[in-house]
This record gives C-alpha cells, structure tokens and sequence, in this order.
C-alpha cells in the first residue's frame, strides 16, 4: 500500500530551495556583475524559505520534524557500514545519514544566508541591517560567505551522490518520490503522524511577521551614507567636462590638493572665480571620504597626497577596471574613465552596488 510520506509544502520546500540555491550559484559564480540582483533577490527567497523550514520542523508531519535530523553517531556509522557492504537499512522518511546531511545542509544554508544579508548590509549599505552594520565587519563575514558558498556545493554533490547510489542499491527511485512524495509501506512500518492543524498558519505568520520587520528596518538610513543635496554650482562647473564626483571617492586633503591647483587639472585649466572655488571646495572637503562607510569610500581610501592622481589612478580602481577594454571608455556615451554614470547606475549617490553596473558594449 502506498502512502504520503513527505507532504506538499515540504515538497515544495525542497524543490525551491534546489531552485534558490542554483540561481545564487549562476548569478555569483557564472553570470555577469548585473546580475547579482538576482543573487540577493534569490537570497532574500532562501532565507524565506528557511524560516518556513524552521517552523515545519517543530509543526510539520512525522519525517519533516527536527527528530529526524538528529540521529546518533552510532545510528549513522551503522548505515554508512551497511551502505558499503551493499544492503543499506529501508528507512520511512530520512536514514540516519540522510538526516544527518540534511542538518548539515540546512545548517549551512543558514549560514550562508545570514553572512550574505551582513554583507549586503554592511558592504553595499542595502537590506535590513544596512542601518546597523559597518564595511569592516561585514567584509570580512563576506569571505566566510564564499568559503560556506564552495563547502555548500560539495555538500550538495554529496547529498545528491547519496541519493543515486540508495535509489540503486534499495531499487526504490528516492528523487521521485520527493516529487510525489508517496512511498511504499511495508510490513511492520506505520503511517507518519500528521502535522499539527495550526502548521501552515504558524509558518505563515512568522514569514509575514519577519519580512515586515525586515521591510520596516531597509527603510531606515544606511549606516555610514547619508543623502546628500550637490551644489549647483559644482554640478554645473566640475559636470561640464566629467561627472560631479561623489565627495566620497577622496578624503578631505584629496580634495584639497584638487581645487588648489585648478590651473593645472591633470592637464587643463580649470581655473574658477574665488567664490565658486572657495564654495565647491567647502563642499567636496566638508563631505569627503572620512565622514563615508560605503564600498568606494573604504576600497579608495589608499591616497597618495605626493603623488596627486586622480581617482580613476588609484590601485584598486585599476584593478576593478582592468578586465574593461579601453575602447569602451572611448565610446560616444562613455567619453572617458572619469565618467562613473556610464556604467554605474548609483555613481551619482556613491554606492557603486554591484547590481547597478551596467558595462556598454564593446563596439570592437
């Protein structure tokens, strides 16, 4: 007699969560920069997911429950015995060792969805913890965040080896029956016990209740940015012949440096009357980098005074920028590397997100 095993919404779980993990996989590992929209967007479904997992686990039916996450040693070191002599143990929902890499999976999961919402937060100043978190302390959980994204996929290939090798040597097609979720009771098994009425409601409920709370925290300012209202007169006069510069891309003796020796811009005469200079030059010094915490002002803080180069000489610049060919800065749209706005759709508000790049073709 066959019966339902694993119920519709751990179904769905399941195959979500395969869905969510393959899209942050491409968008960060395959894809282009521009898509990483859709590696947060990913993110923020994984995290849902992983919430209504948690509230399954304590309501849900019989085989979804923590219970059968949390074999003992023994119970596992016996059925990966069994595995290798050919005659592994039949079990209802999870074995021992399919449970076992479930909690390591969901473990992980978790993890790599909270490293990845500190990062978000913290690096490019967008989500609910943008208001809280700093550029240090989140660039370094985005290292972890990596290192769990690789150990994540070797789970993953593990668990799906697993799977193959059960579904052979039991003759029971283990990946269909997490899309049917019916198995065959045999005799001596019993029915799993139901979930609790309340199961769904409560799972429901904490998602509605976290994402608000998560919706109602992104609107608060950014730690570390500020919006900030450009001088018309640096618009119009430093906008003529490239982008106003966000004041943040260099510190307050940067600017300094800058506006003293207008006469000599990298090469031009800039020259402007001694009001508009003094004006622009309280502006761009009254909000340089010092007074940021975003991306650009923490990756382009390394200035040479004695060197004076203009922010797109600065190392890390380079670096970021090499891999672009330089017919591309030539373009009619682009004119030159001084025009951040070509390509980065928030220069203007010195974020720099790596979701608002948008690199023109190489007409070449």
């Amino acid at each position: 007699m066959q019966i339902s095993v694993w119920d519709l919404p751990t179904r769905l779980f399941h195959w979500l969560l395969v869905s969510a993990v393959a899209v942050c996989a491409f968008t960060a590992l395959l894809l282009p920069t521009p898509w990483l929209k859709w590696h947060f967007l990913a993110g923020y479904g994984l995290l849902g997911l992983l919430l209504f997992r948690l509230v399954w686990a304590l309501l849900g039916p019989e085989h979804s429950r923590w219970q059968g996450f949390a074999p003992r040693p023994a119970a596992i070191a016996a059925h990966l015995k069994a595995i290798l002599n050919g005659r592994p143990h039949r079990s209802l929902g999870h074995n021992p060792a399919g449970g076992a890499m479930v909690a390591a999976l969901l473990t992980a999961l978790s993890l790599l969805a909270l490293t990845g919402l500190v990062a978000l937060g913290g690096m490019f100043k967008q989500g609910p913890l943008a208001f809280a978190l700093t550029f240090q302390g989140a660039s370094a959980l985005k290292e972890l965040h990596e290192v769990l994204a690789y150990l994540l996929l070797a789970m993953a290939g593990l668990h799906l080896a697993g799977v193959l090798v059960e579904s052979r040597l039991l003759k029971e097609a283990l990946i269909l029956t997490m899309i049917t979720g019916r198995k065959e009771l045999e005799p001596g098994e019993r029915a799993p016990r139901p979930a609790h009425p309340k199961a769904a409601p409560a799972a429901m409920t904490v998602l509605v209740l976290v994402f608000g709370v998560g919706f109602a925290l992104s609107r608060l300012p950014p730690a570390g940015w500020h919006a900030l209202t450009i001088p018309e007169s640096y618009a119009k006069e430093c906008g003529a012949c490239h982008m106003a510069y966000h004041p943040s891309l260099l510190p307050a003796e940067g600017w300094s440096k800058v506006m003293a020796k207008l006469e000599d811009h990298y090469g031009e005469d800039a020259s402007l009357s001694a009001a508009k200079t003094a004006e622009i030059s309280a502006f761009l010094t009254g909000n340089a980098q010092e007074r940021w915490d975003t991306l650009a002002a923490n990756r382009l803080h390394g200035y040479d005074a004695a060197a004076e180069r203009p922010i797109t000489g600065n190392v890390w610049w380079k670096r970021k920028h090499r891999h672009i060919a330089a017919t591309i800065f030539h373009q009619r749209n682009v004119i030159s590397k001084s025009n951040c706005a070509a390509c980065h759709g928030d220069a203007a508000q010195g974020l720099f997100a790596p979701q608002e790049i948008h690199i023109p073709k190489d007409p070449s």
